[in-house]
C-alpha cells in the first residue's frame, strides 16, 4: 500500500470525530437530559470540525486508490458540513434540530463506508466496519467528556445521558477489539509480523484494551455523586481513542490490514 494515501487518514479523523459526535449529540437530544448550553457548545464543536474536514476534502490527492469514490464521497461531505452549519443555527434559534444533526452525523458516517470501500485496504467491507465503530467511538468519547463538564456547575442534572453515551463507547471498542482479531487472522497482510507490527499491537493495546478499561472505571465511577471522576477517565479515554484511530487507519493503508 502507498504511503500516498496517508492524507486521508486526517481526512478520516475529522471526519469520524466531527460525524460521530454530531450523531451522538442528536440522538442524546432527542432522548432528553441535556442542557442547551451543552448543546451549543457541540453544535459549535461540530462546525469547527466540519469546517477542518473540508479543508482536508479539498486538498485530498487524487491518485491513489482511496480516491476512488470521490464522486459520491464529496456530497457526502458536503451534506454533513451544511448539516452542521444549520444544526447550529437551529440550535441558537431553538428551532426543532435533533433529527438534523442525526440525519448529518449519519451523512459524515456514509462518507466513511464510501471511502473505505474505494480502496487501500485488502478488505473494504471490514474496513468501513472498523472506520463507523472509529466515528461511533470518537464521538461519544468526546461528547461524554465534554457533558462530564455540565455536571460541575449543573450537580442536579441526570447521569442517564452521560451513561448512555459510555455505553455506546464501551460497546463500539468491545467490537472493534473483536473486528481485530478477525482482521489479523483473516486478511493477508504483515501488520503483526513486518516493521509494523509494534505498532500494530499497541493500537490494539493503548488504542482500544486500555479505553475499554477506562470506560469500564468511568461507568463505575458514574455511581458516586460526582461525576468529576468519570469525567477524568474519559480525558484519557479521549486521548488514547483519537490515538488508536489515527494509529488504525495509518496501519490499514500502510499494510491493507483494516485494525
Amino acid at each position: 500500500m502507498s504511503i500516498a494515501a496517508l492524507p486521508y487518514v486526517n481526512w478520516i479523523f475529522w471526519t469520524a470525530l466531527g460525524a460521530g459526535s454530531l450523531l451522538v449529540v442528536g440522538v442524546t437530544e432527542r432522548l432528553g437530559g441535556t442542557t442547551r448550553g451543552y448543546r451549543l457548545f457541540m453544535a459549535g464543536f461540530t462546525v469547527v470540525c466540519a469546517l477542518i474536514l473540508l479543508v482536508s476534502e479539498l486538498n485530498l490527492p487524487g491518485d491513489v486508490p482511496a480516491a476512488g469514490t470521490a464522486d459520491l464521497r464529496r456530497p457526502l461531505v458536503m451534506a454533513f458540513v451544511a448539516g452542521s452549519a444549520a444544526y447550529l443555527v437551529a440550535s441558537v434559534g431553538r428551532w426543532p434540530r435533533s433529527l438534523l444533526a442525526i440525519a448529518s452525523g449519519a451523512a459524515g458516517l456514509a462518507a466513511l463506508v464510501t471511502l473505505a470501500l474505494a480502496g487501500g485496504s485488502s478488505n473494504g467491507g471490514l474496513f468501513a466496519v472498523q472506520l463507523l465503530l472509529a466515528g461511533l467511538a470518537l464521538g461519544s468519547v468526546s461528547a461524554a467528556m465534554l457533558l462530564g463538564h455540565w455536571y460541575l456547575v449543573t450537580p442536579r442534572l441526570s447521569p442517564a445521558p452521560l451513561r448512555r453515551m459510555m455505553w455506546l463507547l464501551l460497546a463500539a471498542l468491545v467490537v472493534q477489539a473483536g473486528l481485530f482479531a478477525v482482521a489479523v487472522i483473516t486478511v493477508p497482510g504483515d501488520a503483526i509480523t513486518g516493521s509494523m507490527g509494534a505498532i500494530t499491537w499497541l493500537r490494539l493495546l493503548a488504542g482500544t484494551l486500555l479505553p475499554i478499561v477506562a470506560t469500564v472505571l468511568a461507568l463505575l465511577a458514574s455511581r458516586a455523586a460526582s461525576l468529576q471522576a468519570s469525567t477524568g477517565l474519559l480525558y484519557i479515554g479521549l486521548a488514547l481513542v483519537m490515538a488508536g484511530s489515527i494509529a488504525g487507519a495509518s496501519i490499514t493503508y500502510l499494510t491493507g490490514v483494516p485494525v
